[in-house]
């Protein structure tokens, strides 16, 4: 569906069903968030040496990534390089996977307005994003490991009514107008709820809870087939006791 939404969305016939795609970006989230805190979840809290320092679990992750972002960044600039000091000036950013960290939006000469999110490979805005979410995962992680059900429950139902705020705020620039912001100022806020940590977070946040979630429902002590408590050092799935829809 997001391949559709790129490649297809200016097609006239298409475009009112592409740009429904885009909402597939905030399951990518949602998901990331699960696994990525499932993974710290499922195992016992590490300290002292044996826990990975925040700089290496970050270059663990980008090492996956990093060289494929790296060798389209640089297909694109030798194919389609920056005409602008604008444009120029962003490219650091899109380096170091900074690109989207701020709604950085300039207008030109021509009237256009143009945002660093999107420049060069600009689909690649959501790496960016998940850089930032990789610095929150692990005290998130932590802080939910001894959160109840309940609370994280209702955790995935703030973040849930807060989407619908974004929607609300962003739906015709309602909060830009309400501000008394130009177009470019309306255009920062969309660039802010549409490609930043901002317009994200609450998703992000509500898959680490869900994550916790699965982990008290749907697992138990692999050793002592009892609950998972923090002395737990393997977890199985509690196929018995696990609602039917977390089976499988």
């Amino acid at each position: 569906q997001i391949v559709c939404y790129h490649m297809y969305g200016h097609k006239e016939a298409f475009s009112r069903y592409a740009t429904w795609f885009a909402v597939w970006t905030q399951l990518f989230f949602l998901l990331s968030g699960f696994v990525l805190a499932y993974a710290e979840l499922a195992k016992p809290p590490k300290t002292g040496n044996s826990r990975l320092s925040l700089l290496r679990y970050v270059r663990r992750r980008l090492t996956v990534i990093y060289p494929a972002f790296f060798l389209a960044l640089l297909l694109r600039v030798t194919y389609h390089p920056g005409k602008t000091p604008f444009e120029w000036s962003m490219l650091p950013l899109h380096a170091m996977l900074m690109q989207s960290w701020l709604p950085i939006c300039i207008a030109t000469e021509s009237g256009s307005i143009t945002c660093s999110p999107w420049l060069f490979n600009g689909e690649a805005w959501f790496l960016s994003v998940l850089l930032i979410f990789w610095l929150f995962l692990r005290p998130l992680a932590e802080m939910f490991r001894q959160r109840s059900l309940t609370f994280c429950s209702v955790t995935i139902v703030v973040c849930w009514i807060w989407s619908y705020v974004y929607q609300i705020a962003g739906n015709h620039n309602r909060l830009a107008s309400a501000l008394g912001f130009g177009e470019l100022g309306s255009i920062i806020v969309m660039v802010a709820i549409r490609a930043t940590p901002i317009g994200f977070f609450n998703v992000f946040i509500a898959g680490v809870a869900a994550a916790r979630i699965f982990i008290v429902v749907a697992t138990k002590d692999a050793d002592t087939g009892g609950s998972v408590s923090l002395e737990t050092r393997k977890v199985a799935l509690a196929a018995t006791n696990a609602p039917k829809g977390l089976r499988y």
